[in-house]
């Protein structure tokens, strides 16, 4: 009789590990997929895509073609901050006090023209955000970058 008891203590003792590590490995996984980790796919819903406008002039004998890309936060930003950061920094969830869920909760970690804004530090390669950016994270980074530095963070186009 009390070899029984023994097994089947430790049957369940063994069916409460088996348990608590799945629960594990499942918890963690569901936390690294929500933070964005793992997808580097292009094909991403968070892809980067970038539009630019070519204005040709003249000047006398010859004439220029001039490249320009304004990047705003409403058609370039918003879509890469809802699809990878709203997780953690969104209405219900505020992690160390920042939201990314309206421009204006934006511009608290933006300094406009400030290569040394909070949001531009944590995104850029070595950031501490930057691996939790989807898709093509190189060139995310260097949108939110030309947003803050170039465009002045400006709010639309």
């Amino acid at each position: 009789m009390l070899i029984r008891r023994r097994m089947f203590t430790t049957q369940i003792s063994v069916s409460r590990r088996v348990v608590l590590t799945a629960l594990s490995v499942w918890f963690g996984a569901v936390m690294f997929a929500s933070c964005g980790g793992g997808a580097d796919s292009a094909t991403s819903p968070s892809a980067v895509t970038t539009t630019s406008s070519t204005t040709t002039g003249s000047a006398g004998a010859g004439s220029t073609t001039t490249s320009a890309a304004a990047v705003a936060y409403v058609n370039d930003i918003k879509p890469i901050l809802d699809s990878d950061c709203i997780v953690c920094h969104g209405t219900g969830v505020h992690e160390d006090n920042v939201q990314l869920n309206t421009y204006a909760n934006v511009m608290r970690v933006v300094q406009a023209g400030n290569a040394n804004s909070l949001l531009v530090l944590v995104t850029r390669s070595n950031g501490i955000m930057y691996p939790n950016l989807t898709g093509n994270r190189a060139a995310k980074s260097e949108l939110i970058r030309a947003w803050v530095v170039d465009n002045s963070a400006a709010e639309s186009r």
